[in-house]
């Protein structure tokens, strides 16, 4: 399969892979996928005393279309107040990826990730923060 070379760059050099030293406060995780079905997403999201996203961290099985979603995540979060983040749309990513339909499930998985780290957030408190 030919990736485009915006994937191939995320996927050569990944941003912000990883996570965050043991015992940091304010992290959020959030899990979809499983490496039997092929692909794994591990996310942490570190939030600031504001209630923003200051960071982003992940952990990954998966194919590069995976790594690069991932990578492109983590640069637009951080800024972010929660519930903003919940309105990101891992299909629009793909696309601007390039990445081919075949491809595309990683974007909803990484959505799902997305939505299970943030599910323990009290909206409310970031809605009264904008």
């Amino acid at each position: 399969m030919e990736y485009s070379e915006a994937v191939l760059a995320h996927f050569r050099a990944p941003k912000n892979a990883g996570e965050f030293p043991a015992g940091t406060r304010g992290v959020l995780l959030g899990q979809a996928g499983t490496k039997k079905r092929g692909r794994e997403i591990h996310l942490e999201l570190k939030l600031g005393a504001d209630g923003r996203i200051e960071g982003c961290r992940y952990r990954i099985y998966g194919c590069p279309a995976t790594v690069a979603l991932c990578s492109l995540l983590s640069e637009r979060l951080p800024g972010l107040l929660p519930a903003e983040a919940l309105t990101m749309s891992g299909l629009k990513l793909a696309a601007e990826l390039g990445l081919p339909p075949p491809k595309r499930d990683a974007a909803l998985l990484l959505e799902d990730a997305l939505r299970d780290a943030l599910k323990g957030y009290n909206m409310t408190e970031s809605r009264e923060a904008i």
